[in-house]
């Protein structure tokens, strides 16, 4: 290992090491240093980045769909966002759903084996397994299909749930709120249901630290919207685990 990988695990470490060792006192200091205001510190706080609506319902016939960005709708610049879409048929005739065109927002690169299919089966009932997508980079989407159609029905609550996970652009300015669309087709339904743009936004918020010491990786997985968890609860609920995956990841990216 060259000296200066040495160096850059030494900093990836030490940055790490420094903010567990934040968290794990500030949730505790939280509440008594808000009685003193901003003493300490001379700069104003940040303003939040103004947030859209990061999930919505839309109708067709009988056919309710929800698209929604997993988590609180904020990501960073080059990290993670996962949308989640469910199809559901609150009463009224069964409909199979045939075709899913996920379109997402211009310079998000969608991230491969993240597709996912929730369904109901005849053998084995409602289950979730991985979908390999058409992906169409020109037109911003990607777009899984069924043949048979995926049923969906208010009999025993049979829904349908399609998630994909993009990287956010490593450009992208603080306080831009992405929009999002979808399309999808439907057995005997003459023509496509299309709801582009349907005002499902992600918000894009500043890179918190850890994000930082992992230059906006994205095999790294720190601090996304991808609802696996943020990496401040990581820290919080297991410090010295934490520790070990970012060190494990430092060393090697640099061997």
């Amino acid at each position: 290992m060259s000296r200066n990988s040495m160096r850059r695990v030494a900093s990836v470490v030490a940055a790490t090491a420094l903010l567990a060792g934040g968290l794990a006192v500030g949730t505790a200091s939280a509440a008594g240093s808000s009685d003193f205001g901003s003493a300490g510190s001379s700069d104003a706080p940040e303003s939040p980045a103004a947030q859209k609506p990061r999930s919505a319902t839309k109708t067709a016939d009988n056919i309710s769909v929800t698209k929604q960005v997993v988590g609180d709708g904020k990501v960073a610049p080059g990290q993670k966002v996962t949308y989640r879409t469910t199809f559901t048929v609150p009463s009224g005739l069964d409909r199979g759903i045939t075709k899913i065109k996920d379109i997402h927002p211009a310079g998000f690169e969608y991230v491969e084996g993240s597709a996912s299919i929730n369904a109901w089966h005849l053998i084995g009932g409602q289950t979730k397994e991985s979908v390999t997508p058409e992906v169409n980079v020109a037109d911003n989407y990607i777009r899984v299909s069924s043949p048979t159609g995926w049923l969906v029905s208010s009999i025993d609550a049979k829904t349908l749930t399609f998630e994909a996970t993009y990287l956010v652009p490593s450009d992208a300015k603080v306080g831009e709120a992405f929009d999002s669309g979808l399309a999808f087709d439907v057995l005997f339904f003459a023509s496509t249901q299309s709801f582009n743009p349907m005002g499902v936004f992600a918000t894009v918020r500043n890179a918190n630290l850890v994000e930082g010491v992992g230059s906006g990786s994205a095999a790294l997985g720190l601090g996304s919207s991808d609802g696996t968890g943020s990496a401040g609860s990581a820290i919080i609920e297991d410090p010295a685990g934490f520790l070990g995956e970012v060190i494990g990841s430092a060393l090697k990216s640099a061997s």
